[in-house]
């Protein structure tokens, strides 16, 4: 131990100057604690370069006569370490971009050379399956059930649509959320909220498949591009669109059916109405009967890119048919 009265003045000034050495060191590591590993490794390489490569370029200046000797010499390894040190951070975020685009590529090549996962039962939604509103039907009434995976990025761009300028973006993005509310209500199904890959710099859609091939899950959506991007990959889709195509009554020419008429057709003497999935049937000689309901005979169907198209005319009466 020691005491007090024994310390001189200059053990004091070494305690003192010790002291504001180390808050100074503790400042700053907690400072550096808070900068991004690129920086700081890219800071740290920097530094000792620069003044490798000052203490080198300052040597031939160690010559001139006093007191040039001692001070030029060092104001050349203090510019040139710095302009290096300012070098080198400027690459940081550069070569973090790189090092990520290696890995995504290592990652890539690992899960082709790896063995399928076993699919898991759960449900990657993208941003578009939220936005349709479907889904939740289809999750109520039982057709879909399970763990339904809900990225974080996927809901930040939900997100930013809901908070978009534009009212009708504004419009659907808020669809969005009330559809990714009401699935949390539903006790068939359980809504996982996940943070993977938040920080990866891929676009929304590639992330989804990556997401979905990393837990072996499939993706749900009704966005064509990107349901024809997993399928390439080797991800199972399932698709809102195709699922409702699948489920359009399968008619069939001589076939009869109740229409009710809503609208005149673009054709003279046509009249327009739809089925319940939305399947515009078009009535031959249907224009006097808008506003009615009246049985029509289908006579051919017409598909097309953009959707299916029924033709029909109204029924004969068939006085036979009427008297048995």
């Amino acid at each position: 131990m020691f005491a007090l009265a024994d310390l001189s003045q200059q053990d004091i000034l070494i305690f003192l100057g010790v002291l504001v050495v180390a808050v100074i060191a503790m400042v700053v590591t907690r400072r550096l604690l808070h900068i991004g590993f690129p920086y700081f490794f890219m800071g740290i390489l920097g530094l000792v370069v620069g003044l490798w490569v000052g203490s080198r370029l300052a040597v031939p200046f160690a010559t001139l006569p006093a007191p040039y000797s001692r001070w030029v010499p060092m104001a050349i390894n203090v510019v040139i370490a710095v302009a290096i040190l300012d070098l080198f951070l400027a690459q940081a975020r550069p070569l973090a971009g790189f090092f990520s685009r290696l890995v995504q590529i290592f990652n890539s090549w690992l899960l082709r050379t790896t063995e399928p996962i076993t699919p898991s039962g759960e449900i990657v939604i993208d941003t578009s399956g939220l936005i349709d509103g479907r889904l939740e039907e289809i999750a109520r009434v039982g057709f879909l059930s399970g763990t339904f995976i809900v990225p974080k990025f996927v809901l930040h761009e939900l997100q930013a649509i809901a908070d978009h300028s534009d009212a009708m973006k504004r419009g659907r993005g808020r669809r969005g959320l009330d559809v990714l509310a009401s699935l949390q209500k539903i006790a068939s199904v359980t809504v996982e909220i996940s943070d993977e890959l938040t920080s990866r710099p891929e676009e929304v859609d590639a992330k989804v498949i990556i997401l979905a091939k990393q837990r072996g899950a499939k993706v749900l959506t009704v966005d064509y591009n990107l349901h024809r991007v997993a399928q390439i990959q080797g991800v199972e889709v399932l698709n809102v669109n195709e699922l409702a195509t699948a489920l359009r009554p399968n008619l069939i020419p001589g076939e009869t059916l109740p229409v009710q008429i809503i609208q005149k057709g673009k054709e003279r003497g046509q009249g327009v109405g739809y089925l319940p999935d939305g399947t515009m049937i078009v009535v031959e000689g249907g224009a006097q009967s808008v506003g009615s309901q009246i049985d029509c005979e289908v006579i051919r169907i017409f598909q097309s890119v953009a959707g299916k198209m029924i033709f029909v005319e109204p029924k004969k009466f068939d006085p036979d048919e009427e008297a048995a």
